[in-house]
C-alpha cells in the first residue's frame, strides 16, 4: 500500500513561487529568510490578522508598550524556515504562542523596539512573557530554551531528556544544523535566485556542500536502521548480517529512526522546515537520500508540524 507523501505547507508553496524577475533577483536575501511574493494569508488573531500599513513601526510600537501577561510571542517572516522552526517546537509542546510576522519590505525588522530584543535584526526572536518578558534570539538557542525550560517546569519533556549525555548529542546535532545545515541551503537559494549576477560556482560549492551534510545525516540514520532492524527483526538478523538478504526486505525498514534515541527529539526536528524547501535548489532528497527523506516524511506527518507549518496557533 503506498504511502502519501508529506503535506505542502505554506513555507514550501511560498518558496515554489517565488518570482525571479531581474528587479527581483537584485535584492539580497536576509540570512535565515527566504522571500517570496506569493505570501501566505495572515493567520487570526486581534493583533496578527490585522492588515500591515505603510506605518509598520506602530504596529511594533504598539506591541511593545501593550505586551501580553503570559505566553510567547514569536517574531517571524512567512518564508523564513528558522521561524518556523521555533514554531514546530511550541507547537510540539502544545505552549501558548502568538506570531508575529515582521514585513521586511517596510523594515520592521529595523525598529527600534526589535532591535532591542534582537541587535542582530534578523528574525526569529522569541518574548517568554510567562519569565520577566525575557527575549531570545537565534534559532538553537530558542529552542533549547523551550525545551530546557519545559523539562524544568513539568519534570519531563518528549523533545529533550534529563540525561547529560544525551543533551549533549541532541545539543550536537542542533549546532550542526544551525550552523552547517541551514546556512549552506540559504546560501545555495541565494546565488540560485537572488544575487545581481549569476555566479555558477558559488551555486555548485554551496548545492555540493548541502549534499554532503546530508550525507552525514543519512549515514546517521541509516545506523540506527540497521541497528534497528537487527533488534527487531530477530528472525532474520543472521541473512541480514550475512547479505543474503537486503535489509530493505523488512518490515521494519520504513519504521521511524531518529538521531538521539528512541523517540523524536529537538535534534530531529530542527531539519524539518528545510528539508522542506531543499527542492528548490535541485536537491532530491526522496532519491539522493532515502532515510533522509522516509525520516522527514515521519516528521511531516505529524499534526503539530502540520499546524506550524501552515500558519496555525
Amino acid at each position: 500500500m503506498s504511502q502519501r507523501e508529506p503535506a505542502i505547507s505554506n513555507l514550501s508553496s511560498a518558496l515554489r513561487n517565488v518570482n525571479l524577475a531581474q528587479e527581483q533577483r537584485n535584492q539580497s536575501i536576509p540570512q535565515g529568510s527566504i522571500h517570496s511574493q506569493n505570501q501566505p494569508p495572515n493567520i487570526q488573531g486581534s493583533l496578527l490578522s490585522q492588515n500591515l500599513t505603510s506605518n509598520s513601526e506602530s504596529r511594533i510600537t504598539k506591541f511593545f508598550k501593550n505586551q501580553p501577561l503570559e505566553g510567547f510571542t514569536l517574531f517571524s517572516h512567512r518564508s523564513a524556515p528558522n521561524g518556523f522552526k521555533v514554531a514546530i517546537v511550541l507547537s510540539e509542546l502544545n505552549l501558548d504562542y502568538n506570531t508575529i510576522f515582521l514585513d521586511f519590505n517596510n523594515g520592521e525588522q529595523r525598529a527600534p523596539e526589535f532591535v532591542s530584543i534582537n541587535p542582530n535584526a534578523r528574525v526569529p526572536a522569541l518574548i517568554d512573557h510567562n519569565n520577566e518578558n525575557l527575549a531570545l534570539w537565534e534559532s538553537g538557542s530558542i529552542i533549547l530554551y523551550l525545551v530546557s525550560k519545559y523539562l524544568k517546569d513539568f519534570g519531563e519533556c518528549s523533545l529533550w531528556t534529563d540525561n547529560l549525555g544525551e543533551q549533549a548529542q541532541i545539543t550536537s546535532w542542533v549546532f550542526f544544523q544551525t550552523s552547517g545545515h541551514a546556512p549552506m541551503i540559504g546560501q545555495a537559494l541565494h546565488f540560485r535566485y537572488f544575487h545581481s549576477q549569476q555566479v555558477p560556482s558559488a551555486v555548485e560549492r554551496y548545492t555540493d556542500e548541502v549534499r554532503r551534510v546530508y550525507g552525514v545525516v543519512e549515514m546517521a540514520l541509516a545506523e540506527r536502521r540497521e541497528a534497528l532492524i537487527m533488534e527487531l527483526d530477530t528472525e532474520n538478523a543472521a541473512a541480514y548480517s550475512a547479505g543474503t538478504t537486503p535489509l530493505s526486505t523488512s518490515r521494519f525498514f520504513d519504521y521511524p529512526v531518529w538521531l538521539v534515541g528512541e523517540r523524536i527529539t529537538i535534534a530531529d526536528l530542527a531539519f524539518v522546515p528545510w528539508n522542506n524547501v531543499v527542492d528548490r535548489i535541485g536537491i532530491d532528497i526522496k532519491n539522493e537520500f532515502p532515510e533522509v527523506y522516509k525520516w522527514t516524511k515521519h516528521m511531516m506527518r505529524r499534526p503539530s508540524v502540520i499546524r506550524a507549518l501552515r500558519g496555525d496557533q
